[in-house]
């Protein structure tokens, strides 16, 4: 599933793509079986709207069109492409709307999870009131999360997996920071020190920033909005490396199922 880098780069180029002040000129529908209905009456509601701007929170992307905004959200294998006048469909592809003549943003989805919704602007804050706080804003204070943090008994790993806590840090990017922190996955929220905290918030800042100029992890189907692979996933230091050996010590990576997501580890390098 894309995490965090992989949306962002999907919406900042969908921004490079889409100008404010363009408008939706028409929809076409074409399967229904996303992980919900498909909301085709209100979409169309948004034909000959601007669009403000195209930002990202959490895992979604929004589409801001003033009173308006579009809630995209990939699932596992979603994607949004651009192409021209005499498209051709493929089997997967839901939906698309037209900007210009030669211009069609079409949505494609293999696996169904992904979804598209569209919301009043004043209702957005209700809408991700569940959501924690972003790991790359400037404003977030994670003091103050350390403090939450601390006050949780479940094991690390799953608890910054947690989106109601800290949003976009999926099972990946989970592995790979704690690795390079060499806090160990299954240790307790609770048993963490403040300067461990203070080692995690750093590293998952600085390993989601250089994912996203790495273009993201492409592990399967991920693809940017202009078709291309991620190549983050060439820099792993032990997610999917079970068995191998560690690249720091030799030891060899260990596995196990937290949460019904599978954690990759060094036992030897990450004892804190």
């Amino acid at each position: 599933m894309p995490e965090l880098p992989e949306v962002e780069i999907v919406c900042r180029n969908l921004a490079k793509m889409i100008k404010p002040g363009e408008k939706i000129q028409q929809w076409s529908f074409f399967r229904a079986d996303l992980r919900f209905k498909i909301p085709k009456t209100q979409l169309r509601q948004l034909i000959g709207h601007p669009l403000i701007k195209i930002e990202r929170r959490a895992k979604y992307i929004l589409f801001n069109f003033g009173d308006y905004i579009m809630i995209s959200h990939l699932g596992m294998t979603g994607s949004w492409r651009l192409e021209g006048r005499d498209w051709e469909r493929k089997k997967h592809d839901h939906l698309a709307f037209q900007i210009s003549a030669h211009r069609f943003f079409v949505f494609e989805d293999p696996r169904r999870f992904g979804f598209i919704e569209l919301i009043k602007t004043v209702d957005l804050q209700k809408r991700f009131q569940g959501l924690g706080v972003e790991p790359l804003d400037e404003l977030t204070d994670f003091k103050q999360l350390s403090a939450v943090f601390r006050r949780i008994t479940s094991p690390i790993k799953t608890a910054i997996m947690n989106q109601k806590y800290l949003v976009g840090v999926g099972n990946i990017y989970a592995s790979e920071v704690l690795f390079r922190v060499g806090v160990n996955p299954l240790k307790s929220c609770s048993k963490l020190t403040l300067e461990q905290y203070s080692e995690i918030w750093n590293e998952i800042k600085k390993v989601l920033s250089e994912a996203i100029a790495e273009g993201g992890s492409t592990i399967k189907n991920y693809r940017n909005t202009f078709g291309e692979k991620g190549s983050f996933q060439n820099k792993f230091l032990v997610y999917g490396r079970k068995a191998q050996t560690c690249i720091k010590c030799h030891t060899k990576i260990k596995s196990i199922v937290q949460a019904g997501r599978s954690t990759f580890w060094c036992p030897s390098c990450q004892k804190k």
